[in-house]
């Protein structure tokens, strides 16, 4: 979206308060702030390893977001849609959330009571709680997102939320009184704190800060979460919105789980893919192109360091990387470093007008696995021309100025063209890459530029119909050296 010119906010953070998080605090022998304090900055830490840049970070703990919870806990009580009750259920501390017995997994004896996301025992759990009356919404939500078809996605989350709702909602509680860590209700001195599904989610909105007005619009706001807390996004979140008065986000989609040479991850197998260490190693930007390149957005998806050495190697190194040194080779050798006069294959050009429409689009319904696979069938047509036209041959034979010759200037001048197509695809994910890309080319670029300088200047997307630069690097440099399997 940067590339295209419009302007983009990016939110993310910590949610802090709750029982689950209170207990973590207890057992490490801290203070549940100082607890939270810590797990806030190894995030930041960790998407700045990942060269993850947001705009802002929401922590539930800050007293800016306690005020803004407590002001729209008031608009919903003011909406008639809060009331004080009794609520017996089973509960998962994990999850903070409640289940119905048949939804449980059994434990050794037989028992319906194992949370089947969690794999602990859930509690008995009775209270008297306030409650948001989300039974009222259950035909406003049908028909939004009969109106709003791709308000959820991919499809198959979709049919989860309408199973939930034709099986019929009911009322859920939005306080608790066994905690302390949490926001008190107001108006309430008997200990009661909001629930943390109630109070996380408004984060969205008081996140953004003095920008809220600016950028909580129903037209452009889309959440990424994990399917497991679908529910709470898809159903409680725009019920709640509804009721004090808020536009509901643009889409809610939910991605899938990752495993592990087929198993599900976990510190017993000491399985689990730790990103710093991969990162460390390989790179942040070979890490985050090998999950978007492998695995389905919104599927859920296997590693294995098989996988990832083939992808990037077979890719990166074969075939882009390939591809760009053999044609700077040529060009250097036979062009005096300069394809920029010569023309371009109109067959080829065509495909690329077809792969940026393609390309975006695909982008824009959050599905860059099959955008990349776009960009690399393009990649694999052009190396397939490369090979059929073999230029290398040509140049042997023929006098600069030939016919032969500039045939082979074209056929070159079509390849970097197509790698200068690549490097603009690539850059909001491998912006390191990107660059390698164009330096190579013969672009200027200042090392100092950030990621999203880059991508709203030299990168943009109004940009990439530019011609070549007149001389390619001297020295070309690898874009990106090959993995071996013992490297693992």
């Amino acid at each position: 979206m940067l590339q295209r010119g419009e302007e983009v906010c990016f939110l993310t953070g910590t949610d802090e308060h709750g029982q689950k998080i209170e207990k973590a605090a207890r057992s490490n022998n801290k203070d549940p702030q100082a607890h939270v304090d810590y797990i806030a900055e190894e995030f930041k830490k960790l998407w700045e390893i990942l060269g993850i840049n947001y705009d802002y970070f929401v922590r539930t703990s800050s007293s800016e977001h306690k005020a803004f919870v407590v002001e729209f806990f008031k608009r919903v009580q003011e909406n008639g849609d809060i009331y004080k009750g009794e609520y017996k259920g089973l509960y998962c501390v994990s999850c903070e959330d409640f289940w119905l017995e048949k939804d449980l997994d059994e434990d050794d004896s037989g028992s319906k009571s194992i949370c089947p996301t969690h794999k602990s025992k859930v509690e008995e759990y009775s209270q008297e709680n306030y409650f948001f009356k989300l039974t009222k919404y259950q035909d406003k939500l049908l028909d939004y997102f009969n109106a709003n078809p791709e308000f959820i996605s991919p499809e198959s989350r979709k049919n989860e939320v309408l199973g939930w709702i034709k099986e019929g909602l009911r009322d859920f509680p939005i306080s608790r009184t066994n905690l302390s860590w949490g926001i008190p209700v107001p108006g309430d001195d008997s200990g009661q704190v909001i629930y943390v599904w109630f109070d996380a989610l408004l984060g969205y909105i008081s996140g953004l800060g003095e920008d809220r007005e600016k950028f909580w619009k129903q037209d452009s706001v889309v959440h990424i979460i994990g399917k497991d807390i679908l529910r709470f996004h898809a159903v409680y979140w725009p019920a709640i919105l509804m009721s004090a008065g808020y536009p509901l986000p643009k889409k809610v989609f939910g991605h899938g789980f990752l495993t592990k040479d087929g198993m599900k991850m976990g510190k017993t197998l000491g399985n689990v893919i730790d990103p710093i260490a991969l990162s460390e190693r390989f790179g942040a930007e070979a890490v985050k192109y090998y999950f978007l390149r492998e695995i389905v957005f919104g599927r859920d998806g296997d590693y294995t360091d098989e996988s990832f050495i083939q992808c990037l190697n077979s890719d990166l190194a074969n075939n882009l990387g390939n591809l760009l040194n053999r044609c700077l080779k040529l060009v250097s050798k036979y062009f005096a470093g300069s394809v920029s006069d010569e023309s371009t294959f109109p067959d080829f050009s065509l495909k690329f007008s077809e792969l940026h429409e393609s390309f975006t689009t695909k982008l824009n319904d959050l599905n860059p696995y099959f955008a990349l696979e776009d960009l690399f069938k393009l990649l694999n047509q052009t190396n397939a021309y490369i090979n059929d036209m073999a230029p290398w041959k040509s140049l042997k034979a023929a006098k600069t100025g030939a016919v032969e010759y500039h045939e082979a200037g074209t056929c070159l001048k079509t390849c970097l063209i197509a790698c200068q197509r690549a490097a603009f695809y690539l850059s909001p994910t491998m912006p390191e890459l990107s660059k390698k890309i164009l330096r190579n080319l013969g672009y200027e670029i200042n090392d100092s530029l950030s990621r999203k300088e880059l991508l709203t200047g030299l990168l943009s997307f109004s940009n990439i119909n530019s011609e070549l630069p007149k001389k390619i690097l001297e020295n070309p440099e690898p874009i990106f050296q090959r993995l071996e399997t013992a490297s693992l």
